[in-house]
């Protein structure tokens, strides 16, 4: 209980360094997650290319099947290397991105809100 209660008097009056002890979390997390990513790309497509080489000759072939694990191991090799330049660019121009996030949640703020607005009634076939 004391842990607690320190923890929470240390984020009260040194926010800016509970807030970097948090970030700092998130991008291990993230690092994590992006290992993982690496891994399964390189399983997903060298167990393609396996799959791809050990069905030569065979029938039925399923190599099609093959080519499928080559293209998702590829998939996940460019969402990582998305993911990587995302963050590259929030992490150098912070400012920048968080103004970006709020121009799209406004957006799409506004998209919901017009859409709840112009949306017809709902009929009731209780007739």
């Amino acid at each position: 209980m004391r842990t607690y209660i320190a923890a929470a008097a240390f984020a009260l009056f040194f926010p800016s360094l509970a807030s970097a002890q948090v970030l700092s979390q998130i991008a291990g997390l993230f690092n994590i997650l992006v290992g993982l990513m690496l891994v399964a790309a390189f399983l997903l497509f060298f167990g393609g290319v396996a799959m791809w080489a050990s069905r030569l000759g065979t029938y039925p072939t399923y190599r099609e099947d093959a080519i499928k694990l080559m293209q998702w191991g590829v998939t996940v090799l460019f969402v990582l290397a998305v993911g990587l330049a995302i963050t590259q660019f929030v992490q150098n121009h912070a400012g920048l991105a968080t103004f970006l996030f709020g121009i799209g949640i406004s957006i799409i703020l506004g998209w919901f809100i017009l859409t709840v607005a112009t949306a017809k009634p709902k009929e009731d076939d209780d007739h």
